[in-house]
């Protein structure tokens, strides 16, 4: 079989979905962007008790709070995405990169069966489930494969 049947019969779950930041809804912008910089994120997901109601991302921080100052203590629910697009975590792996491709997201919440954020898909996790399954073409790769050497190195 393929890849691309690869892709279909893969659930969401079993891809890495450990990239994302967690904020109750309530707190503030300086606190969530505090919290998404300490744990290395660009993204947020914000949640009511554990549901997901927004996410704010780097792009947010650029787009709504970077040069407005008045932004920065407010809560983040007045600068996050309400009700973002996302995936169930028994959904394929093809769904939800068609899903990223017609939307233009990079971060997709993955629910589980109650509505609850278990996860983040990004293209890395999708980029780590192919080098995983093809490490000899992936791993062996030069890191610049158009390069052409004009003259050989060594005796």
């Amino acid at each position: 079989m393929g890849l691309e049947y690869d892709l279909r019969q893969e659930q969401v779950i079993h891809l890495n979905l450990t990239e994302f930041t967690e904020v109750e809804i309530g707190a503030s912008v300086r606190a969530t962007i505090e919290k998404m910089r300490r744990e290395s994120h660009n993204c947020a997901f914000i949640t009511d008790k554990g549901k997901l109601v927004g996410i704010f991302t780097d792009r947010d921080i650029l787009l709504r709070v970077v040069d407005r100052a008045e932004n920065w203590d407010r809560p983040i629910e007045t600068v996050m995405t309400p009700k973002p697009y996302s995936v169930n975590s028994t959904d394929s792996a093809n769904a939800a990169l068609n899903l990223m491709n017609e939307k233009h997201v990079r971060n997709v919440p993955v629910l589980d069966s109650n509505g609850t954020v278990i996860g983040n898909l990004t293209h890395y996790a999708v980029v780590k489930y192919l080098a995983d399954r093809f490490p000899e073409s992936v791993y062996n790769l030069p890191p610049e494969p158009d390069r052409v050497v004009r003259n050989r190195d060594g005796a």
